[in-house]
């Protein structure tokens, strides 16, 4: 099915997991009426120019994860599973978006636009070396900063991990939208060639208040091998903090998950020698619930995070709302029951060495997790 036809979004706060790629028919060309739309007739919708095209960089490291590569699926097999409050918050967010982008560029290139300004995000966020700030204003810098000298320091990883943050404001910063062209634009041999396509962009930005400020286009969270890296997207904060959990345990959540990707990146080898599982819906699945359950053994350990118990609930409901009842897609993360059941078989961990203090070693905690897996699922 063509790009055009079909909005994929890789959603869900998709803890980790080798980011998915699949298709989504649920955004149907004809649900969206003239009605709906902004208003700009036929005759004058714009053409997306072949000068815009990106090309996936040959050193893209795989991710473990893309929060907008993750499908939701509403149309799921009878089960205990069920959209979570999650999903109500992104549909809030993503049909202003579609019906402007489907007035402004038709039927055959609206599809294209998300993906481009998609693309463009993610690259930025991945290859920027700049200072890096988190929050839509940098709120939460000094915050990221401590819970990642915490991370350090409880699973023994100084300076091992690079953090970076995920802003919608990159997509209307001239500068950085021609950094990205240099790098990964198709043809473009200059820096001034660079700022042309960068102008088209901005323009773009003119024609509709979801362009680019939408939160869709900042809601990545990844960890890849590239430089160690995590990326955290502004928009998968903000709109998981919607569903009534507060922001610093959305962070810290969103962290910790990542971190333990880098955990299992670090020990790939010798905790999976063959893979997570031979399917690999059910390897992705095994690698994302455990990362849970190592986020929350750290983030109520009280040598970790030390959340205490008046918020483990907020925190369990966390997990819960980023499971996905995709059960076939190789990018299924656990059920919001399963994710719940991992993150809170992490918390049981923690707090039975409460009165010890003591943490356990990445490969201790690993071992638990491969002992208990079957009270989870």
């Amino acid at each position: 099915m063509k790009r055009s036809k079909i909005l994929l979004l890789c959603l869900g706060l998709g803890f980790f997991t080798v980011s998915c790629e699949k298709e989504m028919e649920d955004m149907k060309v004809e649900s969206l009426s003239n009605s709906q739309n902004v208003g700009i007739a036929a005759s004058t919708r714009l053409t997306v120019p072949n000068g815009l095209a990106l090309r996936r960089p040959s050193n893209f490291a795989p991710l473990s994860e893309s929060f907008r590569e993750l499908l939701l699926n509403e149309a799921v097999e009878p089960s205990e599973c069920s959209p979570t409050q999650f999903v109500t918050v992104q549909n809030k967010y993503l049909n202003p978006l579609v019906n402007d982008l489907y007035s402004i560029f038709g039927p055959a290139e609206y599809a294209d636009i998300f993906y481009l300004y998609s693309d463009l995000n993610l690259y930025s966020a991945y290859f920027d070396t700049s200072e890096q700030y988190f929050g839509e204003k940098g709120e939460y810098t000094n915050f990221v900063a401590k819970r990642k000298r915490e991370l350090e320091k409880f699973w023994n990883m100084p300076n091992q991990i690079q953090i970076n943050g995920q802003h919608t404001a990159t997509l209307n910063d001239r500068e950085k939208l021609a950094d990205v062209y240099e790098l990964v634009g198709v043809n473009v041999n200059s820096r001034e060639e660079a700022y042309a396509i960068a102008d088209e962009i901005l323009y773009f930005n003119t024609l509709s208040p979801n362009l680019p400020e939408n939160p869709f286009f900042a809601l990545d969270g990844f960890a890849t091998t590239y430089r160690n890296l995590i990326v955290i997207g502004d928009g998968i904060v903000s709109m998981l903090s919607e569903t009534g959990i507060e922001q610093d345990i959305v962070w810290t959540g969103i962290l910790a998950h990542e971190w333990a990707h880098q955990i299992q990146f670090k020990n790939f080898a010798s905790w999976y020698p063959n893979g997570a599982a031979a399917d690999p819906a059910e390897a992705t699945r095994y690698t994302e619930l455990e990362a849970d359950f190592l986020a929350a053994y750290y983030m109520t350990h009280k040598r970790g995070a030390t959340y205490n118990k008046k918020r483990v609930e907020q925190f369990f409901t966390l997990f819960f709302q980023i499971g996905d009842c995709g059960f076939t897609n190789s990018g299924h993360h656990g059920t919001p029951i399963q994710r719940m059941a991992a993150a809170r078989l992490g918390f049981e961990l923690a707090d039975q060495a409460q009165k010890q203090g003591h943490i356990l070693t990445a490969q201790q905690a690993h071992d638990i997790f491969v002992s208990r897996i079957n009270t989870v699922l």
